[in-house]
């Protein structure tokens, strides 16, 4: 495949889609502008965030982009029954890049990387990928959380398959995902969206600091960590410093 490259606007754009997310649904799971973002930089008509509980082969969820829609990451019985019989046979999709049996996650791996056309076709995987009218793929891996394996995986029908250029873009912005659904599931979960120096000032608050101190500690003056207490306050619907500490405490 020919050899090709990310530029400037590659590069500004991920940092865009990373720093800006959203969601569109209170319930979401992941971002969806991410995926949506993703799927602008390498057009395809599936970009899926997928949640696994592989231990017990089982999905966990997810999220994804399919044709322009946002929907939940759900498969039917049926099709689950097959994804998990061809998991861990040769040609599925426990990250065994290398073929040693061992889990990699340092790894953006496009189909074509590992099988070519015909060879995948003889694999139980690549007949459940033919069957969902899937003609290449690429998944991007990060580190589970907890039981829950976590990876990114891109979809084409049609067309021509995943270029080097667009699988760099996905090596780049995969880094950002896990830290992303972290903190996607701890705003489930009701922690409020801070900043980290707003974060930074609250642990000092909790551990009793004035704001003479916490100036001093982080090196502002007093009028700039009063005002970091007001926007404190907003955020998290507090009208005193017990309040706020009192509200946020389950994630300090």
């Amino acid at each position: 495949m020919a050899e090709s490259f990310i530029t400037g606007r590659d590069a500004r754009r991920i940092l865009e889609i990373v720093s800006d997310a959203t969601v569109e649904d209170d319930a979401e799971v992941f971002y969806s502008s991410v995926l949506r973002g993703i799927a602008e930089l390498v057009p395809c008509e599936n970009v899926t965030f997928q949640l696994h509980d592989i231990g017990h082969r089982r999905s966990e969820g997810g999220l994804c982009l399919f044709d322009g829609r946002i929907v939940p990451h759900a498969a039917s019985p049926e099709k689950s029954v097959a994804f998990w019989s061809a998991y861990f046979e040769p040609g599925g999709c426990s990250y065994d890049a290398t073929r040693t049996g061992l889990p990699d996650y340092s790894v953006v791996v496009r189909r074509s990387d590992r099988f070519g056309d015909h060879e995948y076709e003889r694999y139980p995987m690549g007949k459940v990928m033919h069957d969902s009218g899937v003609r290449y793929n690429v998944f991007a891996p990060m580190q589970p959380l907890g039981a829950i394996d976590r990876r990114l995986v891109l979809f084409r029908l049609e067309g021509a398959d995943f270029t080097d250029r667009e699988v760099e873009i996905i090596r780049l912005i995969r880094p950002h995902l896990g830290e992303l659904h972290l903190r996607r599931v701890r705003e489930l979960a009701g922690e409020p969206r801070l900043t980290a120096r707003q974060w930074e000032v609250l642990r000092l608050v909790s551990l009793g600091a004035s704001n003479h101190q916490i100036g001093r500690r982080l090196s502002v003056s007093e009028a700039t960590v009063r005002k970091h207490m007001e926007n404190i306050f907003l955020r998290v619907g507090a009208a005193s410093r017990t309040e706020a500490i009192r509200k946020v405490s389950q994630f300090l």
